[in-house]
């Protein structure tokens, strides 16, 4: 009998000491399932885990800016860590503008037409900021314009997601939604096909429209602007001010057989 007392006083010692292992090491938070970036597969699949993938990536550096928005877009603003990626937006002067923020897209290196985006962002928070994710055409025209998402800071509760087109006279015109999110991660899904788009947060379908669709091919824009027509007015105190996204995948409709 006193082998299996001694047994059963050396299993309890070795479990006290895992338990007390465990407890002084505890596993990293992990944010994501581990998403590798591929391009044999057609697909953008892009977790920020090993930074920013430039074969699908273009990092701007721009002054000019449409709809009298404030910021310079600046390679600087953009900050990676844990596999999340930080668009920072800045109260500073840089090359003659007051604020400073940062834009990438897929243009001429991942473009599509209809598919599949999915992503999980938390958006930036105060008066005078948009987060936006949103496609536009690869040929350089303006038009159409699909705005997957659009989050004004100072209410980062409400999405609005739409198109911006040309209607018959080619007058421009729009068709919108809007509908709410949380002020923490959301998970969007937008399904764009040929003759219709659908549009989910958290899985619950939140815009749908069989009109004005765009039949072009596209490229992926992700950016934070400052000030302009829309936000108006920055205010100061809420600088800097960050948009989050944790990632994103990409899956072209396939045309072949």
């Amino acid at each position: 009998m006193k082998i299996y007392k001694i047994i059963k006083y050396v299993v309890i010692i070795v479990l006290a000491l895992i338990l007390h292992f465990i407890s002084m090491n505890p596993p990293k938070r992990i944010y994501k399932t581990n998403i590798i970036n591929t391009i044999e597969s057609g697909n953008l699949v892009e977790d920020f885990n090993d930074g920013l993938n430039t074969q699908f990536w273009n990092t701007l550096e721009q002054d000019n800016n449409s709809n009298d928005e404030l910021q310079y877009y600046s390679p600087s603003n953009l900050i990676i860590e844990d596999g999340i990626l930080n668009i920072e937006a800045r109260k500073e002067e840089f090359n003659n503008h007051q604020y400073t923020s940062a834009l990438i897209n897929t243009k001429n290196k991942f473009e599509f037409l209809y598919g599949k985006i999915i992503f999980k962002i938390k958006s930036a928070v105060g008066k005078g900021v948009l987060s936006a994710i949103w496609l536009l055409p690869s040929d350089n025209s303006l038009y159409p314009e699909l705005d997957i998402i659009e989050i004004l800071g100072e209410n980062n509760k409400k999405v609005w997601t739409g198109i911006h087109y040309l209607d018959i006279d080619l007058k421009q015109n729009k068709n919108f939604n809007t509908y709410i999110g949380s002020d923490d991660f959301d998970t969007y899904e937008l399904n764009w096909e040929e003759n219709e788009i659908k549009c989910y947060l958290n899985n619950n379908l939140v815009y749908k429209t069989n009109s004005d669709i765009p039949n072009k091919k596209m490229y992926l824009t992700i950016n934070l602007s400052v000030g302009g027509i829309w936000p108006k007015e920055p205010d100061d105190s809420i600088f800097p001010t960050n948009f989050l996204i944790d990632y994103i995948i990409v899956i072209p409709k396939r045309t072949d057989a």
